[in-house]
C-alpha cells in the first residue's frame, strides 16, 4: 500500500512537472512568434505536441506560425486541426482562408444538399462537451417526464408529461446521433492536405494507370478508401482518384 501510495505521488508530481514545462515552452513559443523568430516558435510548439497535449489553441498557434515562416500547407494543415477540435471559432476560420487563398488550387465546392448543410451547421456550433452537457440535461428531464407520466394520479399532467417526454426521447436521440458523429469525427481522420508541391491523381492505385488531373500542395482532400500505399481521395468539386499516402499529411 505503501509503495503504490509513493508511485502515486511520483506519478501526480511527473504530470505536474510536464504541465509546468510545456507553460513554460508555450511562454517561450509566444515570446519567439512576437520577435518575428518563427522556426523557433515553431520548434516549441512542436514539442509541447510530442508530449502528446493537443488543444485548438496548440494547433492554431502553430498554424499562425508556419504561416508567418510562409509554410502555407503546414500552416493549413493546423488551422484545420484547431478547427476540428473547435468548428464555431471565427479566428480560426478566418486564418484558414486566408491561408487557403495562397494555395495554387482554386476548386469550385459542388453544392451540399440544404439538409446536410443544416446539420453540418448544427454539429459545428457543437463541441463534445456541449453535446455531453445536453445528453445529461436531457436524460434527466426525460427520466422526470417519465415518472410523472407513470406515478402522476391527474390525466390532464399525464398527458403533458407524456407529450414532453416524447419530445425530450426524440432530442435526446437526436443528440445521441450527434455525439456519436462528433466522436467518430474527432477519432478518426477523414481529411488530408497534400504536401507534395505537384500532384497527378491517378485512376486507380497503380503508378501506370491513367492521369486524371493534377492538384498541388495546400489543397485538403478527403479520404475516401486505402489500398496499400494508395490513399482514394475525393477534392471539393467532387473529382475522385488516387494519390500515394506520402503525398498527403492527415488532419
Amino acid at each position: 500500500m505503501k509503495t503504490a501510495f509513493i508511485l502515486l505521488i511520483i506519478i501526480c508530481a511527473g504530470l505536474q512537472g510536464m504541465s509546468q514545462s510545456n507553460d513554460e515552452l508555450a511562454g517561450q513559443a509566444r515570446k519567439a512568434y512576437t520577435a518575428g523568430h518563427y522556426p523557433e516558435a515553431i520548434q516549441l510548439y512542436e514539442k509541447i505536441l510530442k508530449s502528446d497535449n493537443e488543444s485548438a489553441v496548440l494547433y492554431y498557434n502553430l498554424g499562425n506560425a508556419y504561416f508567418r515562416n510562409n509554410e502555407i500547407p503546414s500552416s493549413i494543415l493546423y488551422y484545420e486541426k484547431a478547427l476540428k477540435l473547435e468548428p464555431n471559432q471565427e479566428d480560426i476560420r478566418h486564418n484558414l482562408n486566408v491561408a487557403n487563398s495562397r494555395i495554387t488550387d482554386k476548386v469550385e465546392v459542388v453544392p451540399e444538399l440544404f439538409y446536410k448543410r443544416w446539420w453540418k451547421a448544427f454539429m459545428d456550433t457543437l463541441s463534445i462537451d456541449t453535446i455531453g452537457i445536453v445528453l445529461i440535461l436531457l436524460v434527466t428531464l426525460a427520466l422526470l417526464s417519465t415518472s410523472i407520466y407513470l406515478f402522476s394520479k391527474s390525466l390532464p399532467v399525464r398527458k403533458i408529461a407524456f407529450w414532453c417526454g416524447v419530445f425530450l426521447y426524440s432530442f435526446l436521440l437526436i443528440s445521441f446521433l450527434a455525439a456519436r458523429q462528433k466522436e467518430h469525427h474527432l477519432k478518426f481522420h477523414h481529411e488530408a492536405i497534400v504536401f507534395t508541391p505537384t500532384v497527378t491523381v491517378k485512376s486507380s492505385p497503380d503508378v501506370s494507370s491513367a492521369d486524371l488531373f493534377v492538384i498541388h500542395e495546400g489543397i485538403k482532400v478527403v479520404l475516401l478508401d486505402q489500398i496499400g500505399d494508395w490513399q482514394e481521395i475525393r477534392i471539393a468539386n467532387g473529382s475522385v482518384g488516387w494519390l500515394k499516402n506520402s503525398d498527403i499529411r492527415l488532419i
